[in-house]
């Protein structure tokens, strides 16, 4: 008898199956569409219907399939799992770099997430995610320990002097790096009605945003500065994690005026 290890292995061991199964998920789903989701042939098709018809998954009515309810359960489920191993092993070789020290931080807590991770081919692909998700909200808040001035800070500039409502907690030398870098539009920016600045002495090497509807979590590379990895959702369990964090630094942080960025950066 078939254990439940054969089951998941039964799935595990075919992209095909699993794609018919997500795709039956959807709704139900004649041969030539799984056909056109799977890229299988029919010949294929047609064995794995046969299968989940035998494991009582896939009940056909006319030329139709559609999952049963046991069928349902093992869709949810199991592409939930896959899902999730997804997004672990795209995690596994920058999780260092993520906030895991941080109380109620978990895989959890970005299980469904975006994970955008520097490649050699694109060292800048999380920081240009970053700078997508500054185009797309109309209020912003978070904080930013990054050991430079952040990349696009030109997006970032034109979504403040357009209104963006945004409140950042940076340390003094970014703040400073921001203001010498970038005098004319930092000076704009920075004695915007709609930008309030705070700094803080001593913020962990990572970043938090938080968009509209989205909230982002980033991590550096500490030895070159550059963003290594940005994961971001709209995972309200995530949400409500990353406001309470955003919280309790800006609490320990004090407010700058525009004419006092320099110096509070120098000194």
């Amino acid at each position: 008898m078939d254990s439940t290890l054969d089951d998941i292995r039964f799935l595990a061991d075919s992209a095909n199956r699993v794609d018919a199964l997500v795709a039956l998920r959807e709704g139900p789903c004649d041969r030539d569409e799984l056909q056109a989701t799977t890229g299988a042939s029919a010949a294929t098709v047609g064995r794995i219907l046969g299968d989940f018809e035998e494991r009582g998954w896939v009940s056909r009515d006319g030329y139709e399939y559609e999952l049963t309810k046991p069928g349902a359960f093992v869709a949810k489920h199991f592409t939930n799992f896959f899902d999730r191993m997804n997004t672990e092993r795209r995690l596994r070789n920058v999780w260092g770099w993520l906030p895991s020290e941080v109380n109620g931080f978990t895989l959890e807590t970005v299980a469904e997430a975006v994970v955008t991770v520097a490649e050699p081919g694109d060292p800048y692909g999380p920081a240009n995610r970053c700078a997508q998700l500054y185009r797309e909200t109309e209020c912003l808040r978070g904080f930013d320990a990054g050991l430079t001035a952040p990349h696009h800070f030109e997006v970032l500039y034109h979504q403040i002097v357009e209104g963006m409502d945004t409140e950042i907690v940076f340390p003094p030398a970014v703040s400073a790096n921001i203001a010498s870098t970038y005098p004319e539009k930092a000076a704009e920016v920075f004695g915007s009605n709609s930008f309030t600045l705070w700094l803080h002495d001593s913020l962990p090497l990572f970043r938090i945003l938080i968009y509209d509807d989205r909230i982002g979590i980033g991590g550096y590379d500490p030895d070159s500065g550059v963003l290594q990895v940005y994961v971001d959702t709209d995972a309200p369990e995530a949400r409500e994690w990353a406001e309470s964090t955003f919280e309790s630094y800006r609490q320990e942080a004090r407010r700058v005026t525009p004419d006092r960025v320099s110096s509070e950066g120098s000194g």
